[in-house]
């Protein structure tokens, strides 16, 4: 069971909204970067498109955001697999080679 004292309330602007979470200690720091790229990411919209509103700005920031995790995923899945058929067709040019 975890103690207390492992967790903490910090206090996140997102966009225009201040949100109170409730953290592991040893999370603060990537909670905070997140925030900062999510602000950094609304306000590029921001100035890109000036004439939408906010609520379109935080549409298409998750949107974003939704594409970039979809992105990694894709490719940390297939890597396992790139390195198994990588190594199974050596495996069967050496065998080849032999005969």
């Amino acid at each position: 069971m975890e103690n207390n004292n492992e967790k903490m309330v910090i206090q996140l602007l997102i966009g225009k909204q201040a949100f109170p979470i409730t953290i592991k200690r040893d999370q603060e720091e990537i909670y905070r970067r997140a925030s900062q790229l999510i602000n950094e990411k609304l306000g590029r919209y921001e100035q890109s498109y000036p004439h939408l509103g906010y609520e379109k700005y935080t549409s298409v920031a998750l949107l974003d955001f939704a594409v970039q995790v979809l992105q990694l995923q894709a490719q940390q899945d297939q890597s396992p697999y790139e390195n198994t058929v990588t190594r199974l067709t050596q495996e069967l040019e050496e065998l080849l080679a032999e005969k």
